[in-house]
């Protein structure tokens, strides 16, 4: 059961990531990439530094479903995952997830609650909470796990339907100087998401189709026991990927035109 519980924790966390890296073309730095005009422009010395990110980001969520093509930013709504790997180990017990074309719908519907953000002229810290009111995520997955001695193969198509779900983006990164110009560079990435409600279905959990009934009800009464002791496995997955994709914006924009000083 706990195989199939893996997968429940990658699509609340792993799947707000960016493609795995190899699924991201490479990015061509253009310092006069100009920002859509749905972006706000904030001063990193003005008291509303956070109000004004805030405000933001809240009018970028609906444009994610196409994407922002100048900063080669890509379609969050929905999101396309190509492949993505996961493992857990604790004690005996040993899982790996494949998970495979999955779409994730939920992200333009995003609401940002509060944003708390510091910058100075070398560096910047910022935590967005934002609330999803409901994130599905549907695709083909194959999995493996065992206990002790007892062995287990699963391969079949999921969807998985979450709602009100929460976390607080927590990013921090230092300006840094690259072909004479200077941009802020994102180098940490943190969140834990809490889940109100999870509702998995799946196939080809176990080949019998009532065991894979019972499985699944197993998993949808139970989740929450196995939930946040699987989720920081998954952080492996979707650091990196996040890191990547907030750097697609800072580092194509100079951060005198990004987060301008107000008082010049």
């Amino acid at each position: 059961m706990k195989l199939f519980l893996l997968l429940g924790a990658l699509c609340v966390a792993g799947t707000m990531a960016a493609p795995q890296k190899e699924e991201v073309a490479e990015m061509v730095v253009d310092p006069e990439v100009e920002l859509p005009a749905f972006m706000d422009i904030c001063y990193r010395d003005s008291p509303d530094l956070s109000n004004c990110i805030k405000n933001s980001i809240q009018r970028m969520l609906p444009e994610m479903h196409a994407g922002i093509e100048s900063l080669g930013f890509p379609s969050l709504d929905p999101f396309l995952s190509k492949s993505t790997y996961v493992d857990y180990k604790r004690n005996q017990m040993a899982a790996s997830m494949h998970v495979k074309n999955a779409k994730t719908y939920g992200m333009r519907k995003a609401q940002i609650l509060d944003v708390r953000a510091t910058a100075t002229d070398k560096f910047m810290n910022l935590a967005v909470d934002v609330r999803f009111p409901e994130i599905v995520m549907e695709g083909y997955f194959k999995g493996e796990g065992r206990f002790n001695s007892i062995k287990l193969a699963s391969k079949g198509y999921f969807n998985n339907t979450m709602t009100d779900v929460t976390t607080t983006w927590k990013m921090s990164g230092h300006v840094k100087e690259r072909d004479g110009e200077q941009y802020l560079e994102i180098e940490d990435f943190d969140m834990s998401p809490e889940v109100g409600n999870m509702k998995i279905y799946a196939t080809g959990l176990f080949p019998d189709p009532e065991l894979n009934q019972i499985a699944l009800e197993f998993v949808n009464q139970y989740w929450p026991m196995f939930y946040k002791e699987m989720l920081p496995g998954t952080r492996q997955v979707w650091e990196p990927v996040m890191i990547e994709l907030v750097n697609k914006i800072f580092l194509r924009v100079p951060y005198r035109r990004l987060l301008p000083k107000e008082q010049q």
